[in-house]
């Protein structure tokens, strides 16, 4: 079994702030087979449109600044210390504030019967 470092768990979220102007920049600071982590700076204004995703659940954690995240037809007032839980098949979208919005997004894609079988295939071809 390989042997890790604390670095390798601990993530900075400063070292993945957004430089420039562009209205949305997303940033993957972690990325798994099932579980992708991003930091998501949204400008002023800046829109995410109405969709839904079948395969993959996603929860958003407010780190600074404030929007509207539209959760299934429901404007919340989202900001600091909130997080949002979306499962698949849930429409959502979101709408940033006054001041640059920074959020943590953590999706988990679903995993079938078929992808795991061959993901397990793989492991032991592997050894």
């Amino acid at each position: 079994m390989k042997s890790h470092t604390i670095d390798e768990y601990v993530y900075r979220l400063h070292d993945y702030a957004a430089s420039g102007d562009e209205p949305i920049i997303a940033r993957p600071f972690y990325v798994g087979e099932d579980l992708v982590a991003v930091l998501v700076t949204m400008q002023p204004g800046a829109r995410v449109s109405d969709h839904l995703h079948e395969h993959h659940d996603e929860i958003f954690d407010v780190i600074s600044g404030s929007g509207i995240f539209m959760l299934d037809g429901e404007a919340i007032a989202f900001g600091p210390g909130m997080t949002i839980v979306v499962p698949a098949g849930v429409r959502h979208g979101l709408l940033a504030g006054a001041e640059p919005w920074v959020l943590r997004e953590t999706v988990h894609r679903h995993v079938y019967a078929r992808k795991a079988i061959k993901r397990a295939l793989n492991k032991r071809l592997r050894r």
